[in-house]
């Protein structure tokens, strides 16, 4: 191995550890109130020596965004692989969001604990963001296109199917609600969210 090689290795390491030392942090003790000395301190690290890593605690907290959601969306892109059907692609979908949720509680809470305004959403971490949406966003527009919700807003519908399964996955997190006991609760209840929206006698799309 060559010096240039090493040090590649070694500068790839200690950024891992700030990544995982900042993880910790941010989901035990919440974004606002962990800084770069505090991340420092927990890796026995000068907190002016984090700053040849990473700008600012934005920057880690945007690449840990970054790293969770590229998992997410590899489970995602699993989904689209096995069912071709859309309306079996949006079920799936909504199935796997709530089992990363609660299969992986640290990298759920790295995706949408923080606001939006303190992640760099233009920059490239959010490269895997967008891909997450875009993947659901496909999903229930080829829905609407083949006729399983009727006449309605594809935006509207994308926000309001997402709205309802986050608002589900922090029931179940908060311990207010309890419906994985059995595979089939949890298929009633997600059959019941999107059932809402399907327009009367979906059971079979409209063909063009």
């Amino acid at each position: 191995m060559t010096i240039r090689n090493r040090r590649e290795r070694d500068k790839d390491r200690m950024r891992r550890r700030i990544l995982d030392a900042a993880k910790q942090l941010f989901v035990r003790e919440g974004y606002d109130n962990v800084s770069m000395r505090r991340i420092a301190t927990k890796i026995e690290y000068s907190p002016a020596a984090l700053y040849r890593y990473f700008r600012n605690k934005r920057e880690i907290l945007s690449v840990l965004r970054e790293e969770a959601f590229a998992r997410f969306v590899e489970r995602q892109e699993k989904g689209r692989e096995q069912y071709p059907d859309p309306m079996e692609r949006l079920r799936a979908g909504s199935r796997e969001y709530i089992r990363f949720a609660l299969s992986e509680p640290d990298h759920y809470h790295l995706m949408f604990g923080a606001s939006c305004d303190e992640v760099d959403l233009d920059g490239e971490w959010a490269e895997s963001a967008m891909r997450s949406f875009e993947i659901h966003r496909a999903n229930v527009v080829e829905c609407v296109a083949t006729g399983w919700f009727g006449e309605v807003d594809s935006d509207v519908l994308v926000f309001a199917l997402w709205s309802q399964l986050h608002g589900l996955v922090n029931l179940i997190a908060t311990g207010q609600v309890s419906v994985l006991s059995r595979e089939a609760d949890l298929d009633t209840l997600l059959d019941n969210i999107i059932g809402f929206w399907l327009r009367p006698g979906a059971g079979t799309p409209i063909k063009e």
